[in-house]
């Protein structure tokens, strides 16, 4: 039972939100003004290696994609990361309100 208990604390997962960033919205546009966006990218490391380095310049690419021919307000990005047993998952998740020009 001891090992069980053991085995169970090593394998254990946690989450965490390091950071969430919040543009301005000059000028002034209602939510109802504009269409909500978002995009997410994700970095899997295992203990300290990985092979993808651009993942935020995805999501903010991804996010751009989004609102061809409008302009971006008030964009958020949060940054988490899902621990696992010697690896982890850092996520990017941004958001924002596409106006059309016009």
């Amino acid at each position: 039972m001891r090992y069980l208990l053991i085995a169970l604390l090593l394998v254990g997962c946690t989450h965490s939100i390091h950071l969430v960033n919040t543009s301005d919205f000059e000028p002034f546009t209602s939510y109802g003004g504009g269409k909500l966006i978002q995009a997410k990218s994700e970095q899997f490391v295992i203990y300290y290696m990985t092979g993808n380095t651009d993942y935020v310049e995805e999501a903010y690419h991804k996010l751009m994609k989004e609102c061809p021919g409008g302009t971006i307000k008030g964009i958020t990005t949060q940054y988490s990361t899902s621990h696992g047993f010697f690896s982890w998952t850092n996520k990017i998740l941004m958001q924002g309100l596409c106006v059309s020009k016009g």
